[in-house]
């Protein structure tokens, strides 16, 4: 499937067709060109048509061309792709008036307004409507006149570097040099569009009292980004070029300046033609294209043939005096239709780097996980989004049965010290009933042979009492044998709970250790943190006690001089009251005045000196609390350290200890277990016997 990104797109071309003007029908001029209906065909003559993409007679209003060729060109600029309008055609076949070069404030709701005002105010109109977007819009519009890049928005006067065209692999052509000013709404782009359309270069010929001496590029570049995903990010480029048109010296007779002028514009557009010609020859694909041969096709590098959506608006008059400029520009635009360009979505590179490197993380992710989960990948080159929403799954699915597993844990932990319960009740009335039935045993009846007694006993009566008691000794012996096989049981039953438990334990006090571990090194880490800091402030301390030594000494010169001063302009003040009383001493104590202000200036400039001095002094003072607050909170760190590592140390005897008893515990159930055996073989030999 070929992806978006992938797709090749044409240049797409729109003719236009202006009216006969005033004076080509005072000259008598007749139409030599006819539309058909209905369809995007122009017929030159009587033979010769040619088809476009959009083709507009001379009755359709500049409205009607905007919504229908430019307007889908600048909603794709909001998904990141570039754009370019060019307007072509002779001098005189209305490129300016279509592309709005003349545009003023005033002419706002006029309906003669062209394309570059109309793409300004649609612009900030889908700005407005994305307002979960970020936009960055900045403007450029330069002129080449004479094969010279000239900066419209800079005046000459304040151009301090010539203008050149560099060349970047990552963002293609780039102009260093240009004036790119920051707006950040239609009226500021509006003025910029202004001031640069007063500053081209027109000039009066025989085929047009404004003809346009440049070609003329305003550039629009939008950087926009996502404000809850910063990885969303494009940037996108908008060139509206106004081309000059193509003339002959014998229809504009041009002179002078004029005539070298047209000369430049000539050659610019005879070396778009052949790039146009190189990229729209299929026999010559892949073959060399003179991009270098002009700064003109050098700056439209992208636009023809690369990363751009492209729009050429081809303007050609219908006077059949006209008829073979008008010719060569439909013949023109039919060669630039063959054009194909590869746009693409401009990610910001920064974000698509980091987007790059997500994906790489998540395919490594997935791979280590299913490689510890002992299943190798189906394919490597699973899509990233796959491969997380199964890793998704994965992790849910193991959290479920993780959350089971605990709660069932804690139900068999109950359970377990529940049977212990139990079995410690169990074995006490066991041990009762053995004790008990060791005293019967015991009983002189117990060890009589009563079988040879009902044999030789005559009296039925005593020889029914006999069988009774003899049937009392057969319950016992069974309940003998009844009550070792349960308690074997009961001590094994026991010794598997007491092993459970002890692996429950011995998992429990792992768990706690690791996490005990766990809170070590952090304590560690930040201690190490607070250690580094509280050195480099003390570092810094040590640095600045010879400053403040010398602080200290400035303070007491400056508080003497400061004191001095002070007793002199005391003096300087009481000499200058006597000499009030004396006529003769005026120049004196003019002289005094003079000197008692100089005192005033000095002693000012003396206290501003003390006070930043008194300032420097109490950030050294707050410094030092700083230190000795740091210093602090790492006695507590370390205490709390010291702390851990005795309860990490308590735990682990605690847990020797338990084991130590279970151990000892495990060894005389074997023991008890051992002597219940004897016991009971013991028994049977005394019932043999």
């Amino acid at each position: 499937m070929v992806r978006e990104d992938d797709k090749v797109i044409p240049v797409r071309v729109a003719l236009r067709c202006r009216p006969l003007v005033p004076k080509e029908i005072s000259e008598g001029c007749q139409m030599c060109l006819s539309f058909v209906s209905g369809e995007p065909q122009v017929v030159v003559g009587n033979d010769k048509s040619f088809t476009y993409d959009y083709v507009f007679d001379p009755s359709v209003e500049q409205e009607e061309v905007f919504n229908t060729a430019v307007a889908p060109l600048i909603r794709g600029i909001f998904k990141g792709y570039n754009a370019t309008v060019l307007a072509y055609g002779q001098t005189g076949s209305g490129k300016t008036y279509s592309m709005g070069g003349t545009y003023t404030a005033n002419q706002e709701y006029e309906p003669s307004v062209g394309v570059i005002p109309r793409v300004i105010k649609l612009l900030f109109k889908e700005k407005e409507q994305r307002q979960d977007w970020e936009f960055i819009l900045k403007v450029s519009y330069l002129e080449i006149y004479n094969e010279d890049i000239l900066d419209l928005l800079c005046p000459s006067r304040e151009r301090s570097s010539p203008i050149s065209i560099r060349e970047d692999p990552k963002e293609g052509i780039k102009i260093v040099g240009l004036t790119e000013r920051k707006v950040t709404c239609a009226q500021d782009t509006v003025s910029c569009l202004e001031q640069g359309n007063n500053s081209r270069t027109v000039a009066s010929t025989a085929m047009n009292s404004q003809s346009s001496r440049s070609h003329a590029i305003f550039t629009i570049c939008i950087d926009q980004k996502k404000k809850n995903d910063k990885n969303s990010s494009f940037h996108s480029k908008l060139h509206l070029v106004d081309l000059a048109g193509s003339e002959r010296q014998k229809k504009t007779k041009a002179e002078g300046d004029r005539l070298k002028e047209g000369i430049n514009i000539n050659r610019g557009l005879l070396c778009l033609g052949n790039v146009i010609s190189a990229l729209g020859d299929e026999n010559k694909k892949g073959g060399f294209v003179p991009y270098r041969d002009s700064k003109l096709t050098r700056l439209l590098q992208d636009s023809l043939g690369g990363n751009s959506h492209t729009l050429m608006i081809a303007c050609v008059s219908p006077a059949d005096s006209n008829l073979e400029e008008t010719l060569n520009t439909l013949r023109y635009a039919d060669r630039a239709r063959k054009i194909k360009n590869k746009p693409i979505v401009n990610l910001d590179p920064q974000a698509a780097e980091l987007h790059h490197l997500k994906q790489q993380v998540q395919q490594l992710q997935v791979l280590l996980l299913q490689a510890h989960g002992g299943t190798l990948p189906v394919s490597i080159n699973m899509a990233p989004s796959e491969n997380l929403q199964s890793l998704m799954e994965k992790n849910q699915s193991l959290t479920e049965e993780n959350q089971k597993l605990i709660q069932g844990l804690s139900e068999a932990a109950g359970q377990t010290a529940q049977m212990l319960e139990r079995i410690i009740l169990t074995e006490q009335e066991n041990e009762k009933m053995n004790a008990k039935l060791e005293q019967l045993q015991q009983h002189a009846v117990c060890k009589l042979d009563l079988q040879k007694l009902v044999e030789t006993v005559e009296d039925e009566e005593l020889k029914e009492n006999v069988e009774v008691i003899r049937d009392l000794q057969q319950v016992l012996a069974q309940l003998q044998v009844r009550l070792n096989p349960g308690r074997e049981e009961c001590e094994a039953e026991m010794g598997q709970d007491t092993k459970r438990s002890l692996d429950d334990f011995t998992t429990q006090h792992a768990l706690r250790q690791a996490q005990l571990s766990k809170e070590l090194l952090e304590l560690n880490k930040a201690l190490a943190l607070k250690e580094a800091l509280a050195k480099k402030m003390t570092q810094n301390d040590s640095q600045l006690e010879p400053i403040q030594s010398k602080y200290q000494t400035d303070i007491r010169d400056l508080e003497l001089e400061v004191s001095s001063l002070q007793k002199e302009k005391e003096e300087l003040i009481l000499a200058l009251h006597m000499a009030k009383k004396d006529v003769n001493q005026a120049k004196l104590s003019e002289r005094r005045r003079k000197r008692l202000q100089e005192l005033e200036g000095q002693i000012s400039e003396l206290k501003k000196k003390l006070n930043e001095q008194s300032k420097l002094l109490k950030l050294k003072e707050s410094t030092e609390r700083t230190v000795s607050k740091l210093n602090q909170e790492i006695k507590e760190m370390k205490n709390q350290r010291v702390q851990l590592m005795r309860q990490m140390k308590d735990d682990a005897e605690k847990f020797r200890q338990w084991k130590q008893q279970k151990d000892k515990e495990v060894i005389q159930l074997k023991e008890r277990d051992r002597q219940g055996k004897y016991e009971l073989l013991k028994l049977k030999r005394d019932f043999q016997k």
